[in-house]
This record gives structure tokens, sequence and C-alpha cells, in this order.
């Protein structure tokens, strides 16, 4: 294997600088090609594949820094011109000498966005691309619909992420010391208080107001100032799906925060695209999270994450037959288990009501009348515990009993399940609300309750109601988003409702007290 540097120039003049790993010898290869904001080392935050696994199955493998990253010229705008420069990077590839002309892409996160932008421009030579946990746009990185900031995941990613790579960038360019590194790091609170000094910067008000990243990350602040999603700021950084005509391996986990954006990439391309969902968060495809052990299927070595990508690189760069599988894989939670499905969604599943009955209960039987409320208070929100949030140490399926001292939070459960029951698909609550102030927020959370007590939490969502008036009930839906989970027999399927779900969520600046209405009911998507 053999390892260059090289530098291309786009169609602006801005040198973009990648890492080129090939066979040795000479000889044009087909060309895999990540564009990372993120660092080119060779097992660097968002690749996942074994890099020496594909040089020796015949590919060259680049990986650019983006524009104003890494070693790159220009200034990082953070999505926005990662068409552009995609086209540019996808052009250079397949005209290099040590190309044949077929290129695709791979990566996650943020790799994988600039894939689906850079396809949208339809470069020739772009074959196929394999999009891992990708984001659909800017602003989705940022907000909830409704202007509901993603709080946790893009403060998280600005601290820790962005603010390091851009002062390793500068200390590289020799404008900052690693003494600068070593005192940001200490105020975000490593390395023993970060969890705390997490929790600090998030509590904040404004949000908009974070000292520590006005330099480092000076767009964050911008973004914090932006809730509407019709504002210029967030246009060039929309993938557009009617402009792709290449196929997509498209993948997600169940407790990653882009889950919901990645299949909707899926359900919009179509075509020879495929989708792969597993039991994982944004960062892991290990069989365990947080002590949750998903069984020999789900880990990584088990699903043979290059070896996929291989099988499907193969057959559109080399024109080789693909593995017979299924367009759709899901692991279905609760049998721990792979199925095959022929397509997202599912076209077999009932959408089955479940109404909130306000004596704790939930079942299919309608309640017509009954009320229940809850305070949201932004001075005392309801703590996040778990769920597809950016953490270090306490993700995913979390046991929620920690939370079950606070009134704040309507618990409505079923009876013991005297059956297994499935559920797979798109999760929504459909409340009924009014509430005291002029603005409320409400949150809802798909919980599995196991036979020991364990409330094991599946999925989350929210939404924001504005514009109130007094004594004014209004219906909202709240998304919690696709999930595949089987409720097993003496389980109980559990919907907590509430005003907050913070730093997850951002929050609600108004105090008062909501109350939920009946009939209130969670859809959930029922496998026969």
């Amino acid at each position: 294997m053999i390892e260059t540097t090289e530098t291309m120039t786009t169609r602006d003049g801005v040198e973009l600088v990648s890492t080129l790993w090939r066979p040795g010898g000479s000889g044009r290869f087909p060309v895999l090609l990540s564009r990372t904001a993120y660092g080119r080392a060779i097992e660097g935050p968002g690749f996942h594949l074994d890099v020496p696994r594909l040089v020796a199955a015949g590919y060259a493998v680049v990986v650019q820094d983006v524009r104003g990253t890494g070693a790159s010229q220009g200034e990082f705008r953070f999505i926005r011109g990662e068409a552009a420069d995609g086209y540019d990077a996808v052009r250079w590839a397949a005209t290099a000498p040590w190309s044949d002309g077929n290129v695709g892409m791979y990566g996650d996160s943020y790799l994988a966005i600039t894939q689906l932008l850079a396809a949208q421009e339809r470069p020739a030579g772009l074959r196929a691309i394999a999009p891992h946990v990708s984001p659909a746009g800017l602003y989705e990185c940022v907000y909830q619909p409704g202007g509901v900031p993603n709080l946790n995941i893009i403060l998280t990613v600005s601290a820790m992420v962005l603010a390091v790579d851009e002062l390793d960038r500068r200390i590289a360019l020799g404008t900052a010391t690693e003494e600068d590194k070593g005192r940001y790091l200490a105020a975000i609170g490593l390395p023993d208080r970060l969890g705390e000094r997490m929790r600090e910067l998030s509590e904040r008000l404004p949000l908009s107001d974070q000292p520590l990243l006005a330099d480092l990350v000076p767009f964050y602040s911008r973004w914090m100032d932006t809730p509407d999603p019709l504002d210029p700021l967030w246009r060039d950084g929309i993938v557009d799906h009617s402009l792709i005509e290449v196929p997509a391996l498209v993948s997600t986990g169940w407790y990653d925060y882009f889950r919901d954006a990645s299949i909707e990439h899926y359900e919009r391309l179509r075509g020879e695209s495929r989708l792969i969902v597993g039991p994982w968060t944004h960062f892991t495809h290990e069989r365990s999270i947080c002590g949750r052990d998903y069984g020999d299927q789900a880990g990584h070595e088990a699903v043979d994450w290059t070896g996929v990508h291989l099988d499907w690189f193969d057959h559109w760069l080399r024109g080789r037959p693909m593995r017979e599988q299924a367009r759709v894989q899901i692991f279905v939670m609760g049998d721990d288990a792979w199925r095959d499905e022929a397509d997202w969604p599912i076209a077999r599943a009932w959408h089955v009501a479940y109404h909130l009955g306000f004596n704790g209960l939930l079942s299919t039987t309608p309640v017509a009348g009954g009320s229940a409320e809850f305070v949201g208070d932004p001075g005392d929100p309801v703590p996040t515990v778990g769920g597809a949030i950016m953490s270090f140490d306490a993700f995913g399926p979390l046991d929620q009993r920690p939370l079950d001292q606070r009134g704040d939070v309507l618990r409505h459960q079923s009876e013991p399940l005297g059956a297994r029951v499935e559920v797979s698909g798109e999760v929504e609550l459909v409340a009924r609300v009014s509430s005291t102030a002029p603005s409320a927020d409400v949150t809802a959370k798909l919980i599995d309750v196991h036979p020991d007590g364990r409330a094991e939490l599946l999925t989350d969502g929210i939404a924001r109601v504005s514009d109130l008036a007094p004594g004014e009930v209004r219906e909202v839906t709240v998304r919690l988003g696709a999930i595949s989970n089987a409720f097993l027999p003496g389980h109980r399927i559990r919907l907590d409702v509430a005003g907050s779900n913070f730093p997850r969520f951002g929050r609600n600046p108004e105090k008062g007290a909501t109350t939920l209405h009946g009939p209130s009911y969670v859809v959930l998507p029922t496998i026969p």
C-alpha cells in the first residue's frame, strides 16, 4: 500500500489536500473518495471501514480535507458549499493518473452529507455512494421542526469537535500553540469535568452566547439566532434528492440522531438504493450500548461492514455480481435479530392508535374525555436520560426509572402483554393540549418496560406549540421517529409525556402549566 499527499484546485482557485492510499505498482484503480471535516487519519472520525482491506481489494482510497479544514485552504462553512466542492473533487478523482475513471463515495455523518450534495451535482465518473448516519441538511443538524434547537448535538459537536479541530489547524499553521489548546480543553472540563462543564454551557442564555466558541466556531452564534428554516442562511446545504441519479447504500442506527434523515434519504432515492438499520448509535457499531447487549448478530464483526461496502462498490464500480440480499435490512430489537424487508415503510404494518388514559393506562380503547397536567419550567427542566444524544458515557436505551420521582412527567403504560407486539415504522403522538403560557413544548418517549421494571427508552421527540390563546385547545403531532422493536410477552408499552427533555432539546423560555386533553393517542405501526 502506497501513501501519498495529493492536492487539487477547485473552480474558484482554492487548494484542497487529500491523502491517497493505493495498491503498490503502476496501474489505474477504481476510487473510493471521502470528504471530511475531521482530519485525514486512516482511522479518523467518520470512516468505520478497513482502508488496508479496501486497498488490498484493488481500490485507490482518497480522504480529502474539506475547504477550511486540515491542510486545505479557504473558509470552513460547515456543509454550505460542499455541493460545488464535491463535484470538483469527484471530477479530479475520476481523471487522476492513478484512477480508472470510476468513483464511489463513502463515510459517516459529515462525510455522508458531502456524498449526497456531490451526487446531486451529477459529476461524471461518480457511480455509487454509501452515506452512513447522514443529516438531511444544515438546518436539520441544528433544529427540530418548529425551531427547537438540537442543543445537545450541535453544542457538543461545536465544542468538542469543531473547536478542537480548528485549534489543531491553527497549531499546524503556527497561529496557535499547544498551550492554547490545553487551556481550551481545560475550559470545557477535560479531563474530569466534561459532563458538568457541558451542562453549564448548555444552560447559558441566550443560546448564542458562548464566548468559548466565538472565535473558534464563529457560525455557531448565528445558527442559534436564526431559528427560521426559510432564512437564506440554510439554503446552501439542503439535499435535493430529485437530482441524485446514482444508487445509494444508506445505513443508520436506531439510536442515531440522524436516523430519520437517513431513512428519508432512502425513501426519496428508491431505485437501486438500499437501507440497513442496526441497533447502533451515531458513533458505534458494537453489540452493546451502555449495558444493553443486543447479541451476537449486532456487532461490527458479525455484520462485516467493510465487506458489505466492498460488495456494493464491486458491483457499481467494477460490474461484478452483487450478493443476493433484500433491499431493506433491519435489526428488530427485542427479538435481537436481523430481518429482510422488501421496502420501508413496511407495507403490511397496521397503524394502531394507543390512547392515553388519564388513569395512567395506555390502551387501544378510545378515551373521549379527561385531562392531566404537567408543568414546563425552564428553571427546572426534565433532564435528558439516554436516547439519540452525543454523550460519552450515558446514551441510547437507558433505564428511565431515575425520572420516576418527577411530578412533571405523565406516564401511560399498557397492561402486561400476553403476546409479542412488534412496532416497526414511524411513531407519532397526536396530543390535544392547552397551556397557561403562550408557548409550550410537548415531549414524548416510547419505552419498553421489562418484567423486572427496567424502562428501556426506544425513541423520543418534541414539538413546540406557539401563539396559544388562553383556554385554547390545540392538536399537535409529536414525531418520535422510526423504530423497530418487539415488545415481548410480559412487557409493557409505555409513553411518557412532559414539557422538556434537556439538554437534548433547547428549553422553551416560557414557564407554564400544560394540560393534556383526551382524546390523545400514539400511533404505533404494528406488524401483524
